[in-house]
């Protein structure tokens, strides 16, 4: 027997805070219902299968994304294999689509929802679509901070001009790059300062500069800073661009360990110094004050 479900859907890219209203309707209406709150989302963008051209960087892996959504409390996250023949489904193929999932009893969708061949359908055509296949539809509104509407572009803005913190408001969290810990040229153990070398993959980077962060390592949370950039200071360095981390308090060895660093604070641009001696003196300064970063917002 096909068990009871809600389905919300969408990219869910970042899973921002109009995101996760939508799970918190989504799981309301599971409970209403005796149901499974489940999400159907994409691999890739359904914008770039139809479109083409440069894709745009999602701002979490799709893996890393998948296991938010279920911590947020989605039951079954179910990937879209969203293709050209996909696309030309009608409002109502789609629909039967959504219903061989399981016994639906709900979608929950945002306002601007549309589905179907050229986007045909909307939240009208889906809550007519629901009073004739029993199931429920709900529209849900677009969350707003500060009068602007929270949105994965916004974001995405955000991060590129260094504006972190407002970044993190409407992602209701710190924003976070994952990488794998490699050698480097050790430049930062020559002055005194460890740094973790990441190879960042799939997410989006933000601006190039200096960062208070805070990385988890076991149970504990331990405050960092962050250089994305190019070194210019150093002059035998081939300058290409990377993530260094510098562990406060830390000790222990990283090499070959995944570490996701959660960003909190922009504090500056990257900077050629004239002198080591130079650069050492402002990293100490800017040690001072990611000392003092609040690590609110992160679980």
């Amino acid at each position: 027997m096909k068990k009871n479900i809600i389905l919300t859907i969408g990219v869910f890219d970042g899973v921002h805070l109009g995101h996760q209203a939508l799970l918190k309707e989504t799981i309301r209406l599971a409970r209403k219902y005796r149901a499974q709150p489940q999400v159907l989302t994409f691999h890739d963008h359904p914008i770039h299968v139809l479109r083409g051209g440069p894709r745009v960087p999602f701002l979490l892996s799709r893996s890393a994304n998948f296991e938010l959504l279920r911590a947020k409390g989605a039951r079954e996250v179910h990937i879209i294999r969203f293709d050209k023949k996909f696309s030309q489904k009608s409002p109502e193929q789609f629909v039967q689509w959504l219903r061989s999932k399981g016994q639906l009893k709900g979608v929950v969708i945002g306002d601007n929802f549309r589905f179907g061949h050229k986007a045909q359908g909307d939240v009208k055509t889906l809550v007519q679509l629901g009073k004739k296949h029993g199931f429920e539809v709900k529209g849900v509104k677009p969350v707003r901070l500060k009068g602007q509407v929270v949105s994965s572009s916004r974001i995405r803005e955000a991060l590129a001009q260094g504006r972190t913190q407002w970044a993190n408001q409407m992602l209701g969290r710190p924003y976070s790059i994952e990488g794998l810990v490699v050698h480097g040229k050790k430049e930062g153990r020559r002055i005194g300062f460890r740094t973790a070398n990441l190879k960042v993959a799939e997410e989006l980077l933000p601006k190039d500069g200096v960062y208070a962060a805070a990385v988890k390592l076991g149970s504990k949370y331990y405050r960092a800073g962050m250089n994305l950039g190019h070194r210019p200071t150093f002059q035998n360095d081939d300058h290409h661009r990377q993530a260094e981390v510098h562990l406060m308090h830390y000790y222990g060895k990283l090499y070959g360990k995944t570490m996701r660093v959660h960003l909190l604070d922009y504090l500056r641009p990257e900077k050629k110094f004239a002198s080591s001696g130079l650069l050492v003196r402002q990293i100490q300064k800017d040690l001072a004050k990611i000392e003092k970063a609040s690590l609110a917002g992160l679980k």
